[in-house]
């Protein structure tokens, strides 16, 4: 027995290397999916990984055949309590009622004084009182109404699936994280089953190499070898679409058998990088449209607030200020509500993140979806460049091949 496995140690040896090859060139592909980040090379000779390089068309494809599809932004926003956030961001406000209305009333003159020296700095501490409770009793309405504005002129403001693609599309580790993270399972199984494969393919080579023992047929029964292990596992990966029967065995797409799993992966690292609260308000805030218009609407909330205070305000009422010293005192209450506003507190933030819902949301339809419509939340990102990977197995199959002969 030794003698003949010794005599025969070379061929005993393809399907070895079959398996070798088969995991070798799997584990590649899959490195070659996402590294490296940014074009590496000389000239137009190198590399950039499939996603990172087509990561805008990536992005853009992924939320087209997700979020897009299963929730709009107007749903989302309709969620938020209004009273609730308006009560987290009056404690933000609160504090500060006593300065706003005096620097306000400061910034009133008539005929060159200012008021504050006749009026308002002589007035008895009730009267101030009295002028900054009724400020504050207006506060929630002033919240409320400017969420009300805020939201049903949400469109304006934000577009919730073009940031995502662009943000993607920018911080390309971040798109490759949430595949690397979501499908886990399925890049693994494309690593082994190189391995899998690989060992059987390679014991009818053994075969053939013991009759015809040429040069050439190692490299080619190589290539086919990483060729076919490639284009095998990224087919069971996605194929079939639907559970297919074939006699006592059952064979479904492991990225659509996992559907509920990888649902909940996606719908976890969207609330957790993507669709905060937070991400959501810097975004805004970040436009220069966007703060205009929210500017527009503190600004018009405080105008109403003032017209209702009326002749209450006593101060303002007494003097004839105008209506230009009014417009002043309206834009700089509007400017110091507004930056009080900015950026949002934890609490506000914590309330309409819990209104979202984006994890249970995302988690729940997605699982929920048709399975030909969940192959499409992935198959299409791969499925241009999906050549590249089986070729590379077949080329590095070949030299892999090559490299055996030679070592004969």
């Amino acid at each position: 027995m030794i003698d003949w496995i010794t005599a025969h140690w070379i061929s005993i040896t393809i399907p070895l290397v079959g398996a070798l090859i088969g995991w070798f060139t799997n584990w590649l592909a899959v490195v070659m999916m996402f590294k490296p980040l940014e074009f590496a090379g000389v000239g137009p000779v190198g590399w950039q990984g499939i996603i990172p390089a087509n990561a805008g068309k990536m992005a853009q494809t992924l939320i087209d055949n997700s979020l897009s599809k299963i929730v709009s932004q107007e749903e989302l926003l309709n969620r938020i309590d209004v009273e609730e956030l308006a009560r987290s961001m009056q404690l933000r406000l609160d504090p500060h009622v006593e300065t706003i209305v005096d620097d306000a009333i400061e910034s009133i003159t008539l005929r060159g004084f200012a008021v504050t020296d006749f009026v308002w700095g002589m007035a008895p501490q009730w009267m101030r009182s009295k002028v900054y409770a009724q400020v504050r009793s207006k506060l929630p309405a002033i919240i409320a109404r400017f969420i009300l504005d805020a939201r049903s002129e949400a469109s304006e403001l934000l577009d919730i699936n073009a940031l995502i693609t662009v943000r993607l599309t920018i911080e390309k580790k971040l798109l490759v994280d949430l595949f690397q993270k979501a499908c886990d399972k399925e890049f693994l199984f494309i690593e082994r089953s190189g391995l899998y494969f690989g060992l059987p393919m390679g014991l009818p080579v053994m075969y053939i190499w013991h009759v015809w023992p040429f040069w050439w047929v190692l490299p080619v029964f190589g290539a086919l070898v990483g060729y076919a292990t490639n284009w095998l596992a990224l087919y069971m990966v996605f194929r079939p679409i639907y559970p297919t029967r074939l006699g006592p065995f059952t064979f479904h797409g492991i990225f659509l058998k996992r559907q509920a799993k990888v649902a909940a992966a996606y719908g976890n690292f969207f609330a957790q990088h993507l669709m905060t609260a937070e991400v959501l308000a810097t975004e805004v805030l970040r436009n220069e449209n966007s703060v205009q218009r929210l500017q527009e609407m503190i600004q018009r909330e405080v105008t109403v607030t003032l017209d209702e205070l009326g002749l209450n305000f006593k101060p303002l009422a007494v003097l004839s200020i105008g209506m230009k010293q009014y417009r002043n005192v309206i834009g700089l209450v509007s400017e110091r509500t507004f930056k009080l506003l900015q950026p949002l507190d934890k609490n506000s933030l914590s309330v309409i993140d819990k209104a979202l819902q984006i994890e249970d949301t995302l988690s729940t339809r997605l699982a929920s979806l048709p399975p030909v419509d969940f192959y499409q939340l992935l198959h299409p990102v791969v499925e241009e460049d999906e050549w590249k990977l089986i070729a590379i197995g077949g080329v590095l199959g070949a030299a892999a091949g090559a490299v055996q002969w030679w070592l004969m």
